[in-house]
């Protein structure tokens, strides 16, 4: 048992926390006072038998849970569908995260609640994660445009994204995907309790393919979250024509890819950078495109789809620039054409949480551990 205390004691205040509830929350809802639950917590005390039966009946796990040496594994792969639940993974599959991303996402979570708790601050977004839309391509269009007004950006470009969304309570982390997940570009967990959601991006990627990513996830999860409210695949529930001969029948993954270009290319915005430069059809060149994509903080590839999906470049050109961007891309291990511009600040309210929790005395120990964890996965600046 006693091998047991301190796992236990993590594990009860990572189901706390991520239900949240306070310590004094818990120590109501099982009948015993604050302080014994908090040294039960911290690994001081072993519960007792009683008490156990207490927290598994509170916490709405089995007792097994409880003394886990992988409760991340239990809780971050919920596959429950009820609003009830914890953690919800929205991409990938549950069954199809790699046992090391999950155990450093659920550290991450853990640290990321500890530093909301320690410092007081809401732990909602404040943005709204459930927006109905309808499911085709033009429906992804006008989501899109729905969750820019939202965020009050409108048809306008933005410079950092991560900001933009954590400014808006999201939280977004970039570190190095373990070794079996170096395939993944990104991964995101919903908390229905909080409202909000984690957003984990490869720091592997350019800043084109994490701003993508990112936008792939919110589009992904905003998905996730109608079809669970009409408890149903919304997509699934079509005939799957195509709804033109460019477009090919739409499914989630590719919904989702539609409101991540969409939203980081708004097409009154693309429109209006091409008109006022004047550029015809047939005008374009390498160095214009180049420069223009760098105003979006997109990829040249998908900077290039979007101006022909809008009918503002010749397809002899698409071709003929698709040729020599997927040549530069296989020759250089999908690096950005002309380098990357985009200055984005990565991690920045997981950091300036911890700085701010640095000055609580109470949390000296934990705050300790955070940094560790931070250093680690490289998540903190040097």
């Amino acid at each position: 048992m006693k091998a047991d205390i301190p796992n236990i004691g993590k594990n009860i205040r990572f189901l706390r926390r991520a239900r949240n509830w306070t310590l004094i929350d818990l120590a109501r809802k099982i009948r015993i006072r604050e302080g014994p639950l908090g040294r039960i917590e911290l690994g001081k005390n072993a519960p007792s038998a009683q008490v156990i039966y207490s927290l598994s009946q509170a916490l709405n796990v089995s007792t097994e849970v409880l003394f886990a040496n992988d409760v991340h594994h239990i809780e971050l792969k919920s596959k429950d569908t009820d609003s009830s639940s914890n953690f919800i993974t929205i991409h990938p599959e549950p069954d199809k995260i790699p046992k090391q991303l999950l155990a450093a996402t659920h550290d991450i979570v853990t640290a990321f609640h500890a530093l909301e708790d320690i410092c007081n601050v809401p732990k909602h977004a404040y943005l709204p994660l459930s927006v109905p839309f309808k499911p085709d391509y033009q429906g992804m269009e006008n989501l899109a445009s729905s969750i820019r007004k939202y965020f009050g950006i409108y048809d306008g470009v933005v410079f950092d994204y991560f900001e933009l969304f954590e400014n808006f309570g999201l939280r977004v982390i970039i570190f190095q995907f373990p070794r079996d997940s170096k395939d993944l570009d990104s991964f995101s967990v919903y908390e229905p309790v909080y409202h909000n959601a984690f957003f984990f991006l490869n720091s592997k990627n350019n800043p084109e393919k994490q701003l993508f990513s990112l936008s792939f996830e919110l589009g992904a999860l905003l998905i996730s979250n109608q079809s669970r409210l009409q408890k149903t695949d919304l997509f699934e529930t079509l005939d799957n024509k195509k709804e033109s001969e460019n477009l090919r029948p739409i499914n989630a993954k590719r919904a989702a890819g539609r409101f991540a270009a969409t939203f980081l290319m708004p097409e009154a915005a693309v429109r209006a950078s091409v008109s006022q430069l004047g550029v015809a059809q047939d005008g374009w060149s390498w160095g214009l495109l180049l420069r223009i994509k760098h105003r979006f903080g997109v990829s040249a590839q998908a900077f290039l789809y979007r101006l022909h999906e809008l009918d503002l470049i010749s397809t002899r050109l698409r071709d003929q620039f698709d040729t020599r961007i997927k040549k530069f891309y296989d020759s250089t291990g999908f690096q950005e054409p002309d380098s990357t511009r985009r200055c984005l600040t990565p991690n920045g309210r997981f950091f300036d949480l911890l700085l701010t929790a640095q000055n609580i005395k109470e949390a000296k120990q934990e705050i300790i551990q955070i940094k560790q964890l931070g250093k680690r996965l490289k998540i903190l600046r040097e």
